[in-house]
């Protein structure tokens, strides 16, 4: 783009929304995308960097996305209802692009925690297109918070099918297909339909998130998981307890040296995120581009995150390098992480098992460029049954330092403490499922050279309409 198409874009930008004086302008990139339309992107933080507004425009000025960040403030004394919302929400929507009425259509709303989402589709057959639309956030005060567009003109009208797959077939395809893989997941009350935070013994379809062919009389699966598959698990050498070593706090853990200091500090719940930086480090330029942006953010730090419940670091990644002169084989790498998982986590080494891809590059000419050596450690329960769990270690080859580390994200007494074996048998969950199974119709959208949307059918639960992901192994509740 030309210096005055770029200020012009800039000029837009700041007229979407007011800029607060105390603001600084941190992201300023005009990237292009494959097509060579190229776009805009916009951020303006506070000074604390915990507030921002980040505003997209498409090459013509458009608006394509918008997003204020504020900090909450104290409840409006008078906020605005449901409809008050949606009247703001249009009211936007016909500022930036006036038309865009005439071709979509209000659909739902979903309320947020902070705000009410209004969704803006282009529907064909009472069901809206996949990214033929657009959504926008209202605050109580009617203000709009976040916008996005993905609208891009009247979309060629998709093929309607003369004839659907019944319900019925399509159940009774099911029925064959389907199959159970006994897991223990940590689930979660926010996302999941369950009450306290944990691990759970449940069954896991094998069909969750697969799609068929509305039109076709023999469905079709439209997705596959193929998750695990080709992988072999070794287990881990006997717990050495003579190498295990406590006494040392998270810093020395980590490898963080005096010439470091602490530049950030994040609350992000239950965890703290730190970040450490060389004193004397100073940025070579100013750049306001993306990647700009993220070297500022990234270049030549450490980052942690450490529990605030145990005090412990749960995860750190070296982007500092650090070059030494050995040249450590694939074994010696592999003993330092076990000696290293010895260290940080013992009580959990009995429950961990290493990784080992089937498609795993032993080519050592290739591998001989790395300077780090990945490993990943599953964990199960102790009596064949895996956990969704996994940690990883890797390691500089030529320092035989941590320089990445992924800790466990559950209480190892919660998996002691669990049943190992189910309460209902596999037939017993299969007819839940079955019992609970319904089918919605949806557009899936098909990118590529030539992009098409096509009439699916989705699996979900015939009271929630959410797919049914798993089975309580225990209770034969249905898990959302």
């Amino acid at each position: 783009m030309t210096s005055l198409l770029k200020k012009e874009l800039l000029r837009i930008a700041t007229s979407v929304v007011k800029i607060p004086d105390d603001y600084e302008l941190t992201i300023e990139d005009y990237p292009e995308s494959d097509n060579a339309e190229g776009e805009a992107i916009f951020l303006w933080t506070d000074q604390k960097r915990d507030e921002a507004i980040s505003v997209h425009l498409d090459a013509e000025g458009n608006l394509t996305y918008l997003s204020i960040d504020r900090q909450e403030k104290e409840p409006a004394a008078i906020a605005m209802d449901e409809v008050e919302k949606r009247k703001c929400a249009e009211q936007f929507l016909r500022i930036h692009y006036p038309d865009a009425l005439r071709d979509l259509t209000f659909y739902k709303t979903k309320n947020l925690s902070h705000a009410d989402r209004f969704y803006y589709e282009q529907i064909v057959m009472g069901l809206p297109l996949e990214h033929a639309g657009c959504y926008m956030d209202i605050d109580p005060l009617g203000e709009v918070v976040t916008f996005s567009y993905s609208y891009k003109g009247v979309s060629g009208i998709p093929e309607i099918p003369s004839t659907l797959i019944s319900k019925e077939k399509l159940k009774e395809h099911i029925g064959h297909a389907l199959q159970f893989r006994l897991k223990i997941h940590s689930l979660h009350s926010e996302v999941h339909d369950v009450e306290q935070d944990g691990l759970y013994l449940v069954y896991e379809p094998n069909v969750v998130f697969q799609t068929y062919r509305a039109a076709n009389l023999s469905p079709e699966i439209k997705m596959s998981s193929d998750e695990g598959e080709g992988e072999t698990y070794v287990s881990l050498p006997t717990l050495s307890l003579k190498k295990v070593r406590r006494d040392l706090g998270n810093e020395e853990v980590m490898g963080i040296t005096e010439n470091l200091e602490i530049i950030r500090e994040v609350d992000m719940g239950e965890e703290r995120g730190i970040v450490w930086r060389n004193r004397n480090w100073q940025m070579t330029e100013q750049d306001l581009s993306m990647s700009g942006f993220f070297r500022r953010q990234t270049e030549d730090t450490v980052k942690a995150f450490v529990s605030k419940s145990s005090g412990k670091v749960r995860s750190f990644i070296w982007f500092m390098e650090r070059k030494g002169d050995r040249q450590l084989t694939r074994e010696k790498c592999y003993t330092i992480a076990i000696e290293f998982l010895e260290w940080v986590i013992p009580e959990y080494f009995d429950f961990l098992q290493l990784t080992v891809p089937k498609a795993r590059d032993e080519n050592k000419e290739n591998r001989d460029n790395d300077l780090k050596e990945l490993f990943i450690f599953t964990f199960h329960n102790g009596h064949g049954i895996s956990v969704d769990s996994i940690v990883t270690v890797a390691i500089n080859r030529t320092t035989g330092l941590v320089d990445y580390y992924n800790g466990p994200d559950f209480d190892i007494e919660q998996l002691r403490q669990l049943p190992i074996k189910p309460a209902i048998t596999e037939e017993r969950a299969k007819e839940i499922f079955m019992d609970h199974l319904d089918f919605e119709l949806k557009w899936d959208h098909a990118y590529g050279e030539e992009e098409s949307d096509t009439l699916v059918y989705q699996l979900c639960d015939v009271k929630s309409r959410t797919p049914i992901r798993y089975i309580d192994a225990i209770t034969g509740e249905v898990r959302h």
